[in-house]
């Protein structure tokens, strides 16, 4: 009987284990709202409850299967479980994930990235419950000093500009090196949010990455194949 490969057996563990480790939290996300429905003794609206649900998967569920194809190539299957379970993917794991990988030197695509990827993802998820684990407890001690100061209409704008400042420092790395890839995504979504000014609500933005990571892969399918041409 010839020896299993140990990468192929570890490839194997990864998505055993992954699979396994996703169910058990899934159903306990789901566990927890029903739990308390049924201590209290209440239900929702079924028509209500339907009617957001059907709105709200339709959105999730495009952009879950979009983040899907757009992650795990980067980071790889393992830190994608990883991230997936822990959450705050595209905001935290992911670009830790990929400055790790550029810090350290490896290429996109293979096992050396997909390892020092799951070190990042899993050493991103520890520090970011110990920070939270002291907020929770520092909110509980001082609640009415904290909920003054966030709700403070000074202070209330700089969160605003988190996600966008995260990304457009993330986005720049990259344009920066290959900006022939960049200029299409840049230019449809500037005449996307200029011609349909709707689109750039919180609300579309899943619809938005869709379509965005769409127009991106086709632009630089056809940028690549012009450049091996010449």
């Amino acid at each position: 009987m010839k020896k299993e490969n140990t990468m192929d057996a570890y490839e194997r563990g990864v998505h055993r284990y992954g699979r396994i480790w996703i169910i058990i939290c899934e159903s306990l996300f789901v566990a927890a709202p029903l739990l308390i429905a049924w201590k209290l003794g209440v239900t929702p609206n079924a028509g209500a409850f339907f009617s957001a649900f059907a709105i709200i998967a339709v959105l999730n569920w495009s952009a879950a299967i979009a983040e899907f194809f757009m992650y795990t190539p980067l980071i790889g299957p393992s830190a994608t479980y990883l991230a997936f379970i822990t959450g705050n993917i595209s905001n935290l794991k992911l670009p830790c994930a990929i400055n790790t990988q550029d810090v350290v030197g490896v290429k996109r695509g293979t096992k050396e990235a997909e390892i020092i990827s799951t070190i990042a993802v899993a050493s991103s998820s520890l520090v970011t419950l110990s920070i939270m684990s002291v907020g929770v407890v520092f909110l509980a001690l001082f609640a009415a000093p904290m909920q003054a100061f966030f709700e403070n209409p000074a202070v209330k704008p700089v969160f605003d500009c988190i996600l966008p400042s995260l990304f457009g420092a993330l986005g720049y790395s990259y344009i920066v090196k290959k900006p022939k890839l960049g200029i299409v995504p840049l230019i449809f979504v500037a005449v996307v949010f200029v011609a349909f000014p709707t689109f750039a609500n919180k609300g579309s933005v899943a619809i938005m990455i869709l379509v965005t990571a769409v127009v991106s892969l086709v632009s630089a399918f056809f940028i690549s194949k012009k450049e091996i041409l010449k």
